[in-house]
């Protein structure tokens, strides 16, 4: 019986029948392999070299020159100015904080407060009050009161502070 299932099977190779479902598995795993292989090289193309490029001495500049984040310190207790105006008193109060990105200029700043607080409040003495109700005004004051700080602290050797801010302002 085993030597027939043998010519059975021996007959049928003879035929052709079991050839053509061997190519279709042959061509399948052809394609398959084919398919893997472009996955491959679409993804190392996609993904690129991972060698780092040269970086130019420009970008390596500009990094660099990246400004540092801001510090903030207000200044306490806030100013507290007289003005006589057509005969009547009248006051200005003013809370502020300086802006600088480098801490020794606030350092430097706590430590000349005495002397920063003295000058801003003659300066501020010296104003009209009518001048100092407009938006120009109280632009005009701030940048008056950054130039008579950083003149105090120029003398330290601090880059100084970038600006000041009114948290605030009251005009009595």
């Amino acid at each position: 019986m085993a030597e027939e299932e043998n010519k059975a099977e021996d007959n049928q190779e003879g035929t052709g029948e079991g050839k053509p479902k061997k190519k279709l598995i042959i061509i399948i795993a052809i394609v398959a392999l084919i398919a893997i292989a472009a996955s491959v090289g679409v993804t190392l193309f996609l993904l690129g070299d991972n060698e780092p490029e040269e970086i130019s001495e420009e970008v390596i500049e500009e990094v660099e020159e990246l400004p540092s984040p801001a510090v903030y310190s207000s200044i306490k207790p806030p100013f507290l100015v007289t003005f006589n105006v057509g005969g009547r008193q009248r006051y200005m109060q003013v809370s502020m904080t300086a802006s600088s990105r480098d801490a020794s200029s606030l350092d430097a700043l706590e430590y000349h407060m005495p002397l920063i607080r003295s000058k801003v409040i003659s300066a501020y003495s010296g104003l009209d009050f009518a001048s100092i109700q407009t938006e120009d005004g109280k632009i005009a004051l701030r940048e008056q009161t950054v130039t008579i700080i950083n003149n105090v602290l120029e003398g330290e050797g601090s880059s100084g502070i970038e600006t000041v801010f009114f948290t605030n302002f009251v005009l009595q």
